[in-house]
């Protein structure tokens, strides 16, 4: 009880809480500081938004064909897992998750692949825009975006396993228990019916 309440609160700081704080604060610092500098010049700091032009500059443009790629990587994980889930077997281990977390499942699939579409398509685009703080704001927020929805994913995944995976061993035994016992009665009624032909046959 203790860890599945442990495993709901860290779900929801993942789903509710960290993406929603990372991507604020980083709206709130540079575009309010932007804002500062556009309609007041005395409380704005150029020093931090050439920080943003330096690191777009630093860690961004050089990387742009190895940050699409692995957009594009994700991309293709995502179909995967969404032709996966399309595709649950009954006796699959998937199928035994609840109702919620499927759902919940498909929907960090779907936010995650959206997010990564946008970078792969931002990227091309990115170098018809001539405005340096555009360019280089979205950059980043978009990355950001798609590196925390995978990152939610992936954990939340993690989490859902590591809670579930006694119940889902469990039941995964009950039905190896009730396919052995359903081998042995039509077995067992097999053999009763093969008697029954051969005792008939006898008294022919």
């Amino acid at each position: 009880m203790r860890t599945s309440r442990w495993a709901d609160r860290f779900g929801w700081f993942l789903e509710k809480g960290l993406i929603w704080i990372v991507c604020s604060l980083f709206v709130l610092i540079f575009l309010g500081n932007k804002l500062l500098i556009l309609f007041n010049m005395s409380y704005g700091l150029y020093s931090l938004e050439n920080f943003l032009y330096h690191s777009y500059d630093l860690i961004i443009e050089p990387n742009i064909g190895t940050i699409t790629t692995i957009a594009s990587i994700f991309v293709g994980i995502y179909i995967t897992v969404l032709s996966v889930l399309g595709s649950i077997k009954a006796n699959s281990v998937m199928a035994l998750l609840s109702d919620n977390l499927l759902k919940k499942i498909i929907k960090y699939v779907i936010t995650g692949l959206i997010a990564s579409f946008v970078v792969v398509f931002y990227s091309f685009f990115a170098i018809l825009i001539t405005n340096e703080f555009i360019k280089s704001f979205f950059f980043f927020l978009f990355v950001f975006y798609m590196l925390l929805t995978s990152l939610r994913l992936g954990i939340n995944l993690s989490v859902i396993y590591s809670v579930d995976l006694h119940k889902i061993s469990e039941n995964i035994e009950k039905e190896k228990d009730e396919a052995e016992k359903y081998k042995r009665v039509m077995s067992r009624l097999e053999k009763y019916l093969d008697d029954r032909e051969a005792e008939r046959f006898r008294q022919r």
